[in-house]
Order: C-alpha cells, then structure tokens, then sequence
C-alpha cells in the first residue's frame, strides 16, 4: 500500500490529522491491531457478572495501553494498564458500577497506546484506537425483569426432549436428563448438580486458546458421572449488531449442538446417544480416524509442463465414528527430496463418517515431483476438551508422485526410508522406476520438518 494511503488510515483509526501522524515506518508497524476484547460470558446471574479479558499481542516494537470502558453509552473511564507482552483482565462490576444489573448492556472500549520507550525521547508515539463494541446480559435469581435473559442459560430445561432429538420422549429434557444422570452415577460422584452456564457456541469446536466468536449463544449442562466430566451444549441464541444496537434474538426451540465428554470424541449428531456413551468403556467409546489415501492427492494436469501452475486436491476422510475438530492437516510439494519443499498448513473440521477437500495451487520447475499430506489428528490446534489420538496414525499419510515419466532414473528410491506413509503414482514407463508403496518417516521428517516428527512421536508416547 503507498505510504499516503496507510498514513490516512491510521489518522482515521487514531482520531489524528496527518501532519500529526508518524513516519511511514511507524504506520506500517502499528497498523496491526495488537489488542482484543472480551466478554467471558455471553449471560450471567447478578451474582456472579463476567469479567472483561484483554489479550496483548507483542509486536516488532513493544508498547503498554491505557484500556478505557464506558457501559450503556456513559463516559469512558480507565480501567486496566496492558503491556505487550502479557494480557489482563478484571471482573465488570468492580470498576463499572451498574455493571451487574438484570438486564443487556453494551460496552464502548477504548485503547490509548504508548509505542517504542517513552523514556528515550523521539523513540516512541502515542495513538487511540476505538476496540469492538461487546455486548452481555445479567439476570436475576430471584425472577423479575431479567426473564429473557435467564432463558438463554436455562432455556433447554423445560423444552420436550423429543424438539432436541426425535428418538427421545415427551418429557422436558431437566427430567430426562436427571434420569439418565441417576441411572450412571456411583456412590462417589457428587450428587448435587447439574451445572447450567452460558457460553459462546463456537469455544466447543475453536482451537486451543483461541478466542470465541461473540456471536451464537449457548447453553452448556455441566455434570459429573462415573469420574468423568461431561457437557452437553444448546445453541439457545445469537448477538447482532444493528444500526440501532445490539439486538439478542432467541433460538426457539433451542438446538442441540453436542455432547462432549472429556477423553472422548464429541458427538453432535444426536443427544440420544448420551445414555450408550455413559455406559461404554472410555476405551471403547466411539473416536475418530483420520485418512488420506494416495488416490485422494489429485493433480491437474497430471503431467505438468516445467514451472506451469498445477490444482492440487486432497480428500481428507474422517473413518470413525466420532467428530473431529480442528485437524491440522500439512500438504509439502516440491522437485528433490533433499531439498525441503513448499509447505502449507489447513486446519478442517470433520464430522463422523465425513470428507472434506483441500485446494491449492502448487508449480513444479522440471515438470515432475512430489506432494505429501499429513493430517494430525491431535496437535496444538485441537480443542482442550475433545482432542483424541489417531488410531490408525500409519494411514494419516498420503505420497504422490508427480509425472514419474519425466522423473530422472530411480527418483522414488531417493526418498529413502519405505515404513511410514503411503504412495502412489501414475503408471511409469518400464523399467524406469521401482515398484514402491510407501513412503517413510525419513521422508516425512525431511520434508515437513522436525517439528512433525516431534508431533507424531508425541502422538505415539500418549497412545
């Protein structure tokens, strides 16, 4: 972007002119927003409000900010100093009076942000930047105004079993579920319970850490049985933004969105599934099985002209019989194996019994080559709660090779290792290249990088 144009947007998000704004070098560092805002809970009781989260990503030059919230369309007042290097956070109602009364309100948040050493004169600048506008609801315990708000949390409670799930009874769900509850439970669970709260629907499927869209609301049911803890969750709402304000709108009837169960793949597709899993050995319970097979790396073309641009697509299966969310899956595609390759990562959800498809461009310089895939049914991307080992972690892997006609003399055996991953090629000239199947860890390792193989030998030492 010319240097004008970033200069005039950083004026605009500042609330400064530009003769007040800094150098281009300046501009292009700060532009970034370094801050995020948010709510920990979409709807609260007045006893226990939410607290409002700020996360601080660290920049090419360090920086501290001055948070300022105002509630309800009042004056902004200060309320938390953040470095670069750390969050912080704080519960509303302690320095927002009002904060905790029945009833929806919104949040302006403001950010003035010190760049560079303040102490060192000439090496820092100053700029205000307006964050997203957050919105929440409080309700009463005790009743009263504060009804609509309740039934975002509690709204599933007294709604037919049979609306969330047509294989189950008439009854209000509260009563199925404390007989399924009743029938599971053993003399050391705790018996009070369950636990009803609300929280973003997307924090069931994000990746770790990651920070929910504020947006679809849930209600989550938390309980413990046999010494596991589990959750079920209902999609009871959504928060827009209008020109008017924020407007909550509600999911009537709720909607069943999933069962998780910690060490055990989740379940979305039927809440009467729930009793089967209560009394299925944890080891035994349904999981995923993340697949590629070579056939499911497809070139175009297939024979490649030297350095022209080729589609690369790759099916990516979820066998089990269990949901998977967040798999990372990395593609590496290249001409020589001792030479590290193009690397790409894409992180898919996959449903039970389910494919999905992964796209990209990729260009070979001398008209042959290779791609590898890797998915990794666990890694830094899967949630906390619904992360499982692959059970079958030698068919995660998929080898093809590109062209082989115009491959010089034994280009596969210089791949190396044959234990780890499958391969697969178009039909070569005779003679040309040996027959193979797979491809090995070697391989692996040397293309992907160490990093996978730390992965994998994780994966392994867990399972």
């Amino acid at each position: 972007m010319h240097p004008v144009s970033i200069g005039l947007l950083v004026c605009l998000l500042a609330g400064q002119s530009p003769a007040q704004s800094a150098d281009p070098e300046q501009l292009a560092i700060r532009t970034p927003s370094p801050l995020a805002v948010r709510v920990t809970r979409p709807v609260s009781s007045t006893h226990e409000p939410p607290a409002l989260e700020v996360k601080a990503t660290p920049g090419p030059v360090g920086y501290r900010a001055q948070i300022h919230v105002a509630l309800d369309g009042g004056e902004l007042v200060p309320v938390l100093d953040v470095a670069s290097v750390r969050g912080a956070g704080f519960r509303l109602d302690t320095k927002l009076p009002g904060a905790a009364s029945a009833g929806v309100h919104r949040l302006a948040v403001r950010a003035l942000l010190t760049f560079g050493n303040p102490a060192q004169e000439g090496s820092s600048w100053t700029e205000v930047r307006d964050l997203p506008p957050l919105s929440y609801a409080v309700y009463d315990i005790e009743g009263g105004s504060s009804a609509d708000a309740r039934w975002f949390v509690y709204g599933p409670a007294a709604v037919s079993a049979r609306s969330l799930d047509p294989l189950l009874g008439d009854e209000p769900f509260a009563v199925w579920l404390t007989g399924v509850l009743s029938k599971h439970r053993t003399k050391d669970d705790n018996r009070s319970g369950p636990d009803w709260v609300s929280q973003f629907c997307s924090e069931r499927t994000d990746e770790a850490g990651a920070w929910p869209l504020p947006t679809a609301i849930c209600s989550v049911v938390y309980f413990g049985v046999k010494g596991d803890i589990g959750q079920v969750w209902f999609r009871t709402g959504d928060v827009r933004a209008t020109e008017d304000g924020v407007e909550w709108l509600k999911a009537s009837p709720p909607r069943f969105e999933g069962v998780v169960i910690l060490k055990s793949a989740p379940e979305s597709q039927r809440l009467s599934a729930l009793p089967m899993l209560l009394d299925t050995d944890p080891a035994l319970r349904p999981i995923g099985d993340i697949a590629i097979a070579p056939g499911d790396i497809v070139i175009t073309p297939d024979t490649p002209k030297p350095g022209a641009p080729v589609a690369v697509t790759i099916t990516v299966r979820n066998q089990g019989l269990g949901d998977l969310f967040k798999v990372a899956v990395r593609v590496v595609f290249g001409a020589s194996p001792n030479e590290r390759g193009t690397s790409r990562e894409f992180v898919v959800d996959l449903p039970a019994q389910s494919a999905t498809t992964i796209k990209l461009d990729a260009a070979f310089p001398y008209g042959y080559g290779f791609v590898l895939a890797q998915a990794m049914q666990w890694s830094e991307h899967s949630p906390h709660e619904a992360a499982t080992p692959d059970p079958t972690p030698e068919d995660a892997c998929a080898f093809r090779i590109v062209n082989p006609r115009a491959a010089p003399p034994r280009y596969v055996d210089s791949f190396g290792d044959t234990s780890g991953c499958r391969a697969s090629r178009a039909l070569p000239e005779p003679g040309r290249i040996e027959e193979r199947d797979v491809v090995g860890r070697r391989a692996v390792e040397r293309e992907i990088g160490q990093d996978l193989a730390d992965d994998a030998a994780e994966l392994e030492s867990v399972s």
